[in-house]
């Protein structure tokens, strides 16, 4: 196959020169014919396939691409401006959203009406056949640049409208967790983002667990679910993942997943206050899946309440010290699991069962604690939690 004629080095062109001329000078001549009978199977293709959607699409596809085809005349100089420019036009058809495909099968379109156009143009004028080919070469050659241009302008766009919406979501989500969108805001945005936003939502914060990736856990939690049977957005904040959803998440989910209870969308702050506390428990905890205030008990109020904790480790941990201290603390734990009855503890323990009073007597007597009481057992309870946690 030879080389297309505008993209011969000008020595070589000779009179063909004079036939791509004629040819361009009739497409600038008869401009406004040819963007009407674009435009006409632009429209004739919307209403068959209805995805070329816009006037305004017809409109800026038929002039560029009789404009960009046109200018075949001028060779690789006057061209590469023309070319350059639908980068812009790409753009343009992105922050419409227009979608790419639509608008290269626009450009096609076209292309393939100015090409009829210009075998007709040809015969009229007595163009040989093969200076014909030659031509629609050229112009099959400057339309592929064309249309690499403009879909990387259209690519450009998309990358960045889909960053200013990313950001739009994780601004409302945050404003719905923190409590800062205006009620007159609230339901008008849930509603644009397909909420129902008079139903009940459960805030939720997680964390990765290894080797999970942020999607896969946003789909375990319930987000972007096709079936649409589950409502909610998400966002990631301070490395965290954050938002809210219609319902509770699986207590399976590979991760560390704190979810509050359900509220109105206009008291998502509250569940999210929940959630937060929820997850710090699971982090001090070691514990994965998900969790609520509920499942996790006290132990959110020894994770949490900073001030009682350390009151408990003072008054119950610190006398204990040495090699014995776990060993105390492993009998303990292992007493009030079995309602602190001996023979069971011992059987659990695989100790005898006066090792396991020694050990409780011990602890007594460094504490000076009396666990017949009901109020030091709890306390002994929640400083045999402590020392499990990592705070």
């Amino acid at each position: 196959m030879s080389t297309p004629l505008s993209l011969l080095p000008a020595g070589e062109r000779g009179p063909m020169t004079a036939v791509r001329n004629v040819l361009t000078d009739s497409l600038i001549g008869e401009h406004d014919e040819l963007v009407e009978r674009v435009r006409a199977a632009l429209r004739v293709e919307d209403s068959e396939n209805r995805a070329l959607r816009t006037e305004a699409l017809h409109n800026e596809m038929a002039r560029d691409v009789v404009r960009i085809l046109s200018a075949v005349r001028g060779g690789r100089a006057s061209l590469r401006g023309d070319v350059a420019d639908l980068a812009d036009a790409g753009e343009a058809w992105a922050k419409e959203g227009v979608p790419v495909d639509e608008m290269l099968r626009a450009w096609q379109i076209g292309v393939e009406v100015v090409i009829g156009y210009v075998r007709h143009l040809g015969r009229r004028s007595g163009v040989e056949d093969a200076d014909l080919l030659e031509f629609v070469q050229s112009v099959f050659a400057w339309s592929d640049i064309a249309v690499v241009t403009a879909a990387r302008g259209h690519r450009s766009a998309e990358i960045t409208r889909a960053i200013v919406e990313e950001e739009r979501r994780a601004s409302f989500v945050r404003g719905v967790l923190f409590g800062t969108v205006p009620s007159s805001d609230l339901s008008l945005t849930a509603e644009a983002y397909g909420l129902d936003s008079t139903g009940d939502f459960v805030a939720v914060r997680a964390l990765l667990g290894d080797g999970v990736e942020n999607r896969k856990l946003e789909i375990a939690m319930g987000f972007h679910d096709s079936s649409q049977r589950r409502q909610g957005l998400c966002a990631v904040v301070d490395g965290a993942i954050v938002g809210f959803v219609s319902e509770p998440p699986p207590a399976d989910c590979d991760g560390l997943v704190g979810f509050g209870s359900p509220r109105p969308l206009r008291y998502v702050a509250e569940s999210y206050r929940q959630a937060t506390r929820a997850l710090m428990t699971l982090q001090a905890c070691g514990l994965h899946g998900a969790h609520d205030l509920t499942s996790l008990g006290l132990r959110a109020a020894v994770a949490m309440d900073a001030d009682v904790s350390d009151m408990i480790r003072a008054r119950y941990l610190d006398p204990l010290s040495g090699d014995s201290a776990r060993e105390l603390i492993v009998t303990l734990r292992a007493f009030l699991a079995c309602d602190m009855h001996v023979e069971r503890t011992a059987t659990r323990l695989f100790v005898h069962q006066n090792t396991v009073r020694y050990r409780i007597a011990r602890f007594e007597e460094l504490t000076g604690a009396n666990l017949r009481e009901t109020q030091v057992v709890v306390e002994v309870w929640w400083a045999v939690a402590l020392s499990e946690m990592s705070l």
